[in-house]
């Protein structure tokens, strides 16, 4: 399938980008109101703080200043009378006030506790709303892939940044265990090894690692295209590992180099490894079977604890904005942002959603809307 605009020139991003735009705009519908919510019930909350830790703090003056009063009053006295009256008084006092503070400490800690638990719900429920269009509709992030076997099951983890906003995914995998042969035919590679019946000597032999266990990937799908995986037999406990960047691919046995050696090289296909390789990037991006935004951050700071969902979202909204602005330019109805998709099979369509529509819906949301339609490109 093959996205255009309307003048058939391909989309930089070969998604269905309408689809994409009204998914954006359901998700700004949905988070920024509860993030307002959230920033309405975090300024509650500060008040309610402020009040409280003023009224202890008064207790604790009012305290000090009856004691002081007391003493200053009962100074030069020496009757038991007024000393056993002084020292009453000063008793109840204490007492009166560590009850009380011991009152205002508990609500303080209830009013925190709930806030907390209120805040991890929302910052939960923002997370979720936000996951389709991480997913798949931040165009132009710098994207990070690992997987890792921990306690023999492949766990993964996806990393991407744009335009000072970092987020992460929790990755999970087709396969809890992946070996070289589920994504690639048998592959063999060359070592040095001793043979012979009478003289051991040094003599080349092949290892088919296709029942190896992939271990560990990393994958850099930026420009420089850097690639790493390892990959062993447990039985026999030997491992092998393959980086790759954007020239050329390079083959250890542990920590021997296959292709630093002349001999061992000559013998390797190496078309057969970048092959590997490719397939190995294909797998870590297409064979996830399901995945979790766990955060987001903007400028090294966590987005939804710090409430700015809505920094993110404008942030997403400059990417679209070109888009729109091509889709526009390159269009032939200059009010409709229009797409073509080409199936397989040759059939072409045509799928647009109006200016107007776009602004209307986002003007719906109120003031944060509206920034969000003049970000687009799409405001009367």
């Amino acid at each position: 399938m093959k996205y255009t605009y309307q003048d058939s020139t391909e989309l930089p991003n070969q998604r269905d980008f309408v689809q994409d735009l009204r998914d954006f705009i359901k998700v700004a519908k949905k988070v920024l109101p509860l993030e307002n919510s959230a920033i309405e019930m975090s300024d509650e909350e500060k008040s309610e703080v402020v009040s409280l830790e003023n009224r202890l703090n008064n207790l604790n003056k009012f305290e000090t200043d009856i004691k002081i009063f007391i003493e200053n009053a009962s100074k030069d006295a020496d009757a038991k009378e007024i000393l056993e009256c002084r020292n009453m008084i000063i008793d109840v006092c204490i007492a009166s006030a560590a009850k009380n503070r011991e009152t205002l400490k508990s609500e303080l800690d209830r009013s925190q506790k709930v806030y907390t638990r209120e805040v991890s719900r929302m910052e939960s429920s923002i997370l979720s709303m936000l996951s389709p269009i991480f997913e798949n509709g931040i165009y132009g992030a710098e994207k990070k892939y690992s997987a890792l076997m921990n306690n023999d099951v492949l766990h993964g983890s996806l990393t991407a940044s744009i335009a000072g906003m970092d987020y992460e995914f929790d990755l999970v995998f087709m396969n809890d265990s992946l070996t070289v042969k589920n994504i690639f035919r048998q592959l063999s590679l060359p070592k040095w090894g001793k043979g012979g019946l009478l003289q051991k000597e040094n003599k080349i032999k092949f290892v088919d690692v296709s029942d190896f266990i992939i271990t560990s990937i990393n994958y850099d799908s930026s420009m420089n295209l850097a690639l790493g995986y390892n990959f062993e037999n447990k039985k026999s406990g030997r491992k092998f590992r393959i980086t790759c960047d954007e020239h050329k691919c390079h083959v250890y046995d542990g920590d021997q180099s296959i292709t630093g050696d002349d001999t061992l090289f000559n013998l390797m296909n190496m078309d057969d490894i970048s092959e590997f390789a490719t397939e190995v990037k294909t797998y870590v991006q297409e064979h996830i079977k399901s995945q979790m935004l766990t955060r987001i951050l903007i400028d090294g700071k966590d987005a939804t604890r710090n409430n700015e969902a809505f920094d993110c979202l404008k942030i997403i909204a400059e990417q679209y904005g070109d888009i729109i602005s091509e889709c526009l330019e390159r269009g032939y109805v200059k009010s409709e942002i229009t797409i073509k998709i080409e199936q397989a099979d040759g059939t072409r369509t045509e799928k647009y959603v109006t200016k107007e529509e776009v602004f209307n819906l986002l003007s719906e949301i109120g003031s944060e809307g509206l920034e969000l339609a003049g970000i687009l490109g799409v405001e009367e």
